[in-house]
């Protein structure tokens, strides 16, 4: 039995989900089984794929997991505190060698990049950036709807 070096130890990724976290993976399990009860009945499933935890990527045309709700931390306000990339090159946060990349979780305000899409080359952040403005978008055309029928 070797050592475990303080870096493996606390990884960010061996942290259990959180409860919100769980929510949107119920959904899309639940989703999933109702996908596979309806190929054996040969008819779809009435179920709107948005609703039940996942975002449309209008750029690629493909379902993005919503790991976690808008607006929801991935962990609180004092461990966010502790995580930071501090990537300073020209292709800030592009690498595996930048923290957040190797630990697969996007930028955040305290990071080097500040998490600026003009800088940060994060794919996590990029994706999380997407997932925020199609779930905006969502809500802005519901908005809008409520007032039209207002």
């Amino acid at each position: 039995m070797g050592r475990k070096s303080t870096a493996s130890v606390h990884q960010l990724k061996t942290l259990p989900p959180t409860s919100e976290a769980l929510v949107e993976n119920v959904k899309r399990a639940q989703f999933q089984a109702c996908i596979w009860r309806a190929a054996l009945t040969g008819e779809a499933p009435d179920m709107d794929p948005v609703e039940n935890g996942w975002v449309l990527d209008d750029d690629f045309g493909a379902l993005i997991p919503v790991t976690l709700p808008p607006q929801t931390e991935i962990a609180p306000a004092a461990v966010m505190k502790l995580i930071q990339c501090g990537c300073s090159t020209e292709t800030s946060c592009s690498t595996e060698r930048c923290g957040c990349v190797a630990s697969q979780i996007s930028c955040s305000a305290f990071c080097h990049c500040q998490a600026e899409i003009r800088t940060c080359q994060n794919k996590w952040t990029l994706l999380r950036q997407r997932i925020e403005d199609a779930n905006y978008s969502d809500a802005n055309e519901s908005d809008a709807e409520v007032d039209r029928d207002d």
